[in-house]
This record gives C-alpha cells, sequence and structure tokens, in this order.
C-alpha cells in the first residue's frame, strides 16, 4: 500500500527535495505536483506510486554511500546567543532560509537549538505574538542538535537526521559544520 498525499508531501519535504525537483524526476510538471499535494487533484496510481519510489530510494542510497562529514558539511554556520531575541533568530531563519539555528554561549560552546517548531507551539499554546517579541531564545530553545566529528560517514549521519532537523559537527567542542537533510541529497546526487 502506498502512503498517502500527506505523507509524501512530508516525505519530500523532510528529504530537502523541491516540488521543481520531484516533478523532473517523476516526469509531470511543478504545478502537477503542487496541486498534487493541495489535493486539487485525483492523481493516478503509475504516478504516486513512481514518485514514492523516488523519494524512499533516495533515503535509501544515502544510508549505503561512504562519504565524510567533512565533504558535505556546511562550513559557516550561523548560530544565534542564548540572550538574543525570538524575532532576531526568526529574521535570521528567513532570510537564509533555514528552520533551526544552534543556540551558543559568549564563548562559542553550543548549549540548545532554536527551531521554527519550537516557535510555533510556543503559539499554539496561546503565546501572543505580541509577547513573543518580548521573549529571549533561552526562555524557547530546545535541546542540542546531534553532534559527530568531520570523519563521520554519511551512513552514520543519515539515521540521525530521521529523528532532527540537523547535525553538528564538532571537533571537540568547537563547531565546525552542520548537515541537514538538503546537505545529504546533494551528496547522494553528486556521490551516489
Amino acid at each position: 500500500m502506498l502512503p498517502s498525499i500527506e505523507e509524501l508531501r512530508k516525505m519530500r519535504k523532510s528529504l530537502g527535495i523541491s516540488q521543481k525537483e520531484l516533478a523532473r524526476i517523476s516526469g509531470v510538471s511543478q504545478s502537477y505536483i503542487a496541486r498534487l499535494e493541495k489535493g486539487e487533484i485525483n492523481p493516478a496510481y503509475d504516478k504516486v506510486r513512481k514518485i514514492f519510489e523516488y523519494l524512499n530510494s533516495s533515503g535509501n542510497r544515502a544510508k549505503d554511500i561512504d562519504i565524510k562529514a567533512e565533504l558535505i558539511m556546511t562550513k559557516d554556520v550561523d548560530t544565534c546567543e542564548m540572550n538574543d531575541s525570538i524575532i532576531s533568530a526568526l529574521n535570521k531563519m528567513r532570510e537564509k532560509g533555514y528552520s533551526q539555528l544552534p543556540v551558543v554561549t559568549s564563548d562559542k560552546r553550543i548549549i540548545g537549538t532554536i527551531t521554527e517548531s519550537n516557535i510555533n507551539d510556543m503559539l499554539i499554546k496561546g503565546t501572543s505574538i505580541e509577547s513573543l517579541k518580548h521573549l529571549i531564545i533561552k526562555k524557547v530553545m530546545g535541546n542540542v542538535l546531534p553532534q559527530l566529528d568531520k570523519n563521520s560517514p554519511i551512513s552514520m549521519i543519515y539515521p540521525l537526521l530521521k529523528y532532527s532537523n540537523a547535525v553538528l559537527i564538532v571537533d571537540g567542542t568547537e563547531l565546525k559544520g552542520i548537515i541537514t537533510k538538503a546537505d545529504v541529497l546533494k551528496a547522494v546526487e553528486t556521490y551516489g
């Protein structure tokens, strides 16, 4: 049995695949994928199966690639500090297209993570947008993202990304890079 359209959309997003890329691989237009995800069309079984097979194989190929984290990590990691405002973190995430930022101390020690989900959860629980403007990251941040060293193979990183938005690459306590699902997908296309 194939997953629902909603599950396919979540799979696509979790793998960091754009609608345009999925359309190209699946042999349909980008507008077809957009309309499919919005529930505006009732797709043919074979098209849904083709989309699912591509998404599933992208995840499976990442497990088999034996390259090191340092080859695929983003080296310039944007961070924020625990006393920064939530609004400044949101603005940085929006400008850069990130869904999370590591939180560091003034001496660059990693102490947590701020995510769009952390902030959305507060809004869902009734925190007003006005009061959110006055909060600092320390009040909202979550746990530190998983950490590995630069020599960790992609096969070790990919399983962590099933449960985390990103993996931090560290040398001792020094933050050297970050790897997201999109970075793994680029590696699959480049090295797979």
